[in-house]
């Protein structure tokens, strides 16, 4: 539940906070609060119809209100803003109301019997050994084309470290 504070700073004074969460199928109820005398109050959204059929609402609020605004229950998750206006325009404030997805319910935990719980061995420095070789290779040959300034090393360099790179992504993709 939300606050609205109505006439607690000033006449026809608004306070709104800054963002309210909802999720596909829940109501986001709003207590408005007057702090002062009676006012007129108008509830608008423009670009809330994916999320709900609520539009516009003119609301009397004498001491406490609640007002409903329901949540289609098949919506996307997305962001809506919703404006309060007293004084017949004179204030405005507006505030988001960010529908967010369900939290899927949490699977309940699964038993592991003894025998399963043995680590399976790590194969990871065998199968990236011909790759950290490719890449020694090519800081070998740059670092000779850097001591003797033969373009054929720097050329070679390149080629056996772009090798690496291409062998690296052929391996991610299997």
């Amino acid at each position: 539940m939300s606050e609205i504070h109505l006439n607690r700073r000033g006449i026809n004074f608004i306070e709104v906070p800054e963002e309210v969460e909802a999720t596909p199928g829940s109501d986001v109820t709003l207590h408005i609060i007057n702090h002062g005398s009676p006012l007129h109050i108008t509830l608008a959204s423009t670009n809330s119809s994916i999320f709900t059929d609520f539009f516009h609402e003119n609301l009397y609020v004498v001491g406490d209100a609640e007002f409903t605004i329901p949540i289609r229950e098949g919506t996307y998750p997305g962001v809506f803003s919703v404006e309060v206006i007293s004084g017949y325009g004179a204030r405005r404030a507006e505030f988001r109301v960010v529908v967010r997805e369900r939290a899927a319910p949490e699977p309940e935990p699964v038993e592991v019997s003894p025998a399963a719980s043995v680590p399976a061995v790590s194969s990871g420095w065998r199968s990236s050994a011909p790759v950290v070789l490719l890449g020694a290779a090519a800081l070998a040959l740059y670092g000779l084309w850097l001591v003797y300034r033969v373009d054929l090393l720097n050329a070679a360099a390149f080629a056996v470290l772009f090798l690496g790179v291409i062998l690296t992504w052929l391996r991610q993709r299997s």
